[in-house]
């Protein structure tokens, strides 16, 4: 979707101008904009079908792809916030969808149960049919460029962190 920019007005044109972001072309607003929307849509469907939102899905779907792991070990993997893992966990757990077990007396590893399991499978299912309506229009090659390139992004996020508290160490904020 292309942004449209407004003519600026008489009273625009004599305030101080902001530095112009170009929004059409932005990369980080458009990967924001689209898992946004994309998350949203997700969230109404899972909780509507399955009575589980987002973060939960993403839970389960951890646990469906390594079949177990800690809340932390999850939290890493997904960029989730610790406290949103501990309320999915606890929400799940509630729900009768994981088990719980401490095998070295320290660490709580999480597992699906088999109603955990067939809740995935059936997310899964139009977690599937959803991503394939988001590629919609692009061939497979396009498909595997994407992905290629979306890896790259995902690499280069240590850097943006150096970067960031490179400025935050400049600005003397830390």
């Amino acid at each position: 979707m292309k942004t449209k920019i407004a003519k600026k007005s008489k009273t625009q044109a004599t305030a101080p101008s902001a530095n112009q972001l170009d929004l059409d072309n932005h990369i980080p607003g458009l990967l924001v904009w689209v898992n946004n929307k994309f998350s949203a849509d997700g969230s109404r469907a899972y909780r509507k079908m399955f009575g589980v939102g987002l973060s939960d899905w993403r839970v389960v779907a951890y646990l469906g792809v390594f079949t177990q792991g800690t809340a932390a070990q999850i939290g890493e993997f997904l960029g989730m916030d610790k406290a949103a893992v501990s309320r999915s966990v606890s929400s799940l757990k509630g729900m009768g969808y994981i088990n719980a077990q401490k095998p070295d007396g320290r660490r709580i590893h999480l597992s699906l149960n088999h109603k955990g399991i067939a809740i995935y499978n059936g997310i899964l299912e139009v977690a599937l049919a959803r991503a394939e309506a988001l590629l919609n229009g692009l061939n497979q090659t396009e498909r595997a460029e994407l992905v290629r390139l979306l890896h790259k992004l995902h690499d280069n996020i240590p850097h943006v962190c150096a970067v960031t508290d490179e400025i935050l160490i400049q600005k003397r904020l830390v």
